[in-house]
């Protein structure tokens, strides 16, 4: 997991070469690092996934190599360097499936 923290930070290696993180794209070394981590704490796909709003069969895409958008790549390194919980992604979710989520999105519409 210390691996994982340092993602963003320290240079890591691909394919045996040691390289800046800031080179990697995230498809490439987010993918092995979020399997190692998803066994290592034996979570399915499914429930892993599911922390940053994505479905099983889209996290099972990009394990296999598609690409993670932004807004994604985003929300697992925070979660990955501890700036957010488990529990932070579960109050932002009960939030946006809240009834009342249009009113706090868009206030005053």
């Amino acid at each position: 997991m210390e691996l994982l923290e340092n993602h963003w930070k320290a240079p890591v290696s691909v394919q045996n070469r040691s390289v800046e993180a800031s080179e990697v794209t995230s498809s490439t070394v987010d993918r092995n690092l979020i399997i190692a981590y998803r066994k290592t704490k034996k979570e399915s796909q499914r429930r892993f996934w599911a922390r940053f709003g994505v479905t099983q069969s889209r996290g099972s895409r990009f394990e296999s190599g598609a690409e993670i958008p932004p807004p994604v790549s985003i929300l697992l390194g925070l979660y990955f360097t501890k700036t957010i919980t488990d529990g932070d992604l579960g109050r932002a979710e009960r939030v946006i499936y809240s009834p009342d989520a249009a009113a706090l999105i868009n206030p005053g519409q």
